[in-house]
């Protein structure tokens, strides 16, 4: 159960209040994040809302794949996300990936308070039952 909030390095789910669904991904080394793959911080927020094109989002039951525009894979893994939050994946159509300098719940706050999240919006598909 800890690993699924976050505790240990992994993303987690979340809605937006408008339903959207986000994943909130720590920092990892060997997750790049460039601002040449469309990254965008919370002053180009508008710009982030769109889903950039060169991305893809997979969630294959609980598995999710996330490429970036040069078909590198950037995120492979299980998350823990419920059927509602899979349900509006479904709907929306589009996944908001929330990164930045942190590494477990704790740092998400003062890292979001310092301006130093960066956000994108890719296209999301699911496959499998809910």
């Amino acid at each position: 159960m800890i690993d699924s909030t976050g505790l240990h390095g992994g993303p987690w789910p979340e809605l937006m209040p408008d339903g959207r669904p986000v994943l909130v991904v720590p920092a990892c080394p060997h997750r790049q994040v460039l601002a040449a793959d469309g990254w965008a911080g919370l002053d180009t927020l508008q710009r982030s809302a769109d889903p950039h094109p060169g991305w893809s989002a997979v969630l294959d039951d609980y598995r999710l794949t996330l490429h970036r525009p040069d078909g590198t894979l950037w995120f492979d893994g299980h998350i823990p996300a419920d059927r509602h939050w899979r349900r509006r994946l479904r709907d929306h159509h589009t996944l908001l990936l929330i990164t930045g300098p942190f590494t477990t719940p704790f740092d998400f706050r003062p890292a979001a308070q310092a301006g130093h999240l960066l956000l994108l919006t890719t296209p999301a598909h699911l496959h499998g039952d809910l």
